[in-house]
């Protein structure tokens, strides 16, 4: 069985073509989702476009607007400024522009059913996606839950490695 960076790159090149289009974006977020054991409203494709990030996936926050990268509060923008990777697993409780996650993305309740808690993020790696010519956009990787327990597991320094090669395998995908 072929690792998930091999996997990663084999997609990359299948995409590289045509770039980071919305269905591709959808791929690559579908294979991050099982890589990472996550649901796929737990995945953000952010491409970076002159000063701006912009969301690839989900294609629904794409209408929503982008990141400046100026915008001190965003995790994102500081991600794509300082060229780090990151596993924030307190995400709930750290300042952060929240904006995007106000966006209804998972499934509405059935009418009459009883309307569920709140589902934030709680748990976050955040990497980079870096090619010779500079920062080309952002990947992150969330868990969601009520509480930081009921999200699950915390991110490791394994998985934030993992997630760091899986950003460089797809950066050709960005331009």
């Amino acid at each position: 069985m072929a690792t998930p960076v091999l996997a990663f790159a084999q997609l990359a090149s299948d995409c590289e073509s045509e770039g980071m289009t919305p269905h591709n974006a959808e791929r690559v977020a579908g294979e991050l989702a099982k890589t990472f054991s996550v649901h796929a409203d737990e995945i953000a494709i952010l491409k970076l476009e002159k000063t701006l990030l912009v969301f690839l996936y989900p294609a629904k926050l794409h209408q929503v607007g982008s990141i400046p990268l100026n915008q001190s509060s965003s995790v994102a923008a500081r991600t794509a400024v300082t060229k780090r990777a990151e596993a924030i697993n307190n995400f709930a409780q750290t300042k952060h522009a929240s904006v995007f996650e106000s966006v209804e993305l998972g499934k509405k309740p059935e009418p009459g059913a009883h309307k569920e808690e709140k589902h934030v993020i709680q748990k976050l790696m955040t990497v980079p996606v870096v090619s010779a010519t500079g920062v080309l956009g952002v990947i992150q990787v969330s868990r969601k839950g009520t509480s930081a327990p009921a999200a699950g597991a915390d991110f490791g320094q394994p998985e934030l490695q993992r997630l760091v090669q899986i950003a460089t395998a797809l950066a050709k995908c960005f331009k």
